[in-house]
């Protein structure tokens, strides 16, 4: 009897552990096979209005509605200077540069400043090149004699601050106006630091001082020397204050002369 029991409890154990694993199974089954059900929100408390008898009326104000505006840097401009307009005369044509002009060269022949020439066409005080084209009075033109640097010349001599062209000139040993003519400049003076010139091919002359020796023989002279030595004690005469005496006159006495004898 014992042993009825326990096998009937095993089965019994078996076919509920049996049970339980297939209701676990059809249940995970279920889970799976079924859509989710969203969470139920929680209604939020309703907030407490107090409101407060007032004797004036508010106005009903709009609601004021916030949005992200973007903040916009502010960039930095940059002004630009306008360009220089040189301002042409009416009466001015344009003419086109020759080999070995100059601005001094076309105010000679224009009759015109080489300051007015540079202002009318914005030059900046450069000599234009060859070829280019330069606004001039409308004149009748001047009978230029030929210019240019002589053979053997270079473009080498820079201008420095002080110099002018005497200067220059004399130390490549020539004339100023050698220099003028060798560089177009007609009877101008006027140049510009930092200029380029035409000058002989020679190395430079730097002025040198001389000095004059005089070589005559110098002739002595009498010098009084002063006598440094020391002062002795001379003694001094002292006057005779005392009444003169009466001294008598001598007189004259006639001398015995020889008388000669008939």
């Amino acid at each position: 009897m014992k042993a009825l029991r326990q096998l009937g409890g095993g089965f019994v154990i078996g076919v509920t552990s049996l049970l339980l694993v297939l209701g676990g199974i059809s249940l995970s089954l279920a889970e799976t096979s079924a859509p989710p059900i969203p969470p139920t929100p929680s209604p939020m408390p309703t907030s407490l209005v107090v409101e407060f008898a007032s004797p004036f009326p508010f106005p009903t104000l709009p609601p004021v509605i916030f949005t992200d505006t973007p903040v916009l840097a502010p960039t930095a401009t940059l002004a630009l200077a306008p360009p220089a307009v040189c301002a042409v005369p009416s009466n001015w044509v344009p003419v086109t540069v020759g080999v070995n002009e100059s601005l001094y060269s076309i105010a000679e022949r224009y009759n015109t400043t080489v300051e007015e020439l540079n202002e009318k066409n914005c030059l900046n005080l450069q000599n234009p090149l060859p070829g280019a084209v330069v606004y001039v009075p409308a004149v009748p033109t001047k009978v230029v004699i030929p210019c240019g640097p002589p053979a053997g010349w270079v473009k080498r001599h820079l201008v420095q601050p002080g110099e002018n062209l005497f200067r220059i000139a004399l130390s490549y040993g020539i004339t100023y106006p050698q220099l003028q003519a060798g560089n177009c400049m007609g009877s101008s003076t006027t140049i510009f630091v930092g200029q380029t010139l035409w000058v002989p091919n020679v190395p430079t002359r730097t002025p040198t001082m001389t000095i004059t020796v005089n070589l005559t023989t110098p002739t002595p002279t009498s010098t009084n020397t002063p006598d440094f030595s020391t002062p002795t004690n001379t003694a001094t005469p002292t006057p005779d204050f005392s009444t003169p005496t009466n001294t008598p006159t001598p007189s004259i006495t006639p001398f015995p002369s020889i008388t000669p004898s008939p």
